[in-house]
């Protein structure tokens, strides 16, 4: 539990559960009132849990998209 704790973690699984990938400006317009800093936080730390994958690819403007880790949910 102390994984997903915080205000906004949960969410963020959920709605990567619902769309399979995301990009962190669709997160922010799915959650509504998260700021900047602490989407971006929330983001780090369930990266560093392991309960999603950040994939950046290297384009201008930077692409970042978020999905569940291979097996999550299963």
């Amino acid at each position: 539990m102390s994984l997903i704790s915080g205000k906004y973690k949960l969410l963020i699984l959920y709605i990567l559960a619902e769309c399979m990938v995301v990009r962190y400006n669709a997160l922010k317009r799915h959650i509504g009132g998260i700021s900047h800093k602490t989407l971006s936080m929330a983001l780090k730390e369930l990266e560093a849990d392991d309960l999603l994958v950040r994939t950046e690819y290297p384009q201008i403007p930077p692409k970042v998209e978020y999905r569940r880790p291979n097996g999550a949910g299963r």
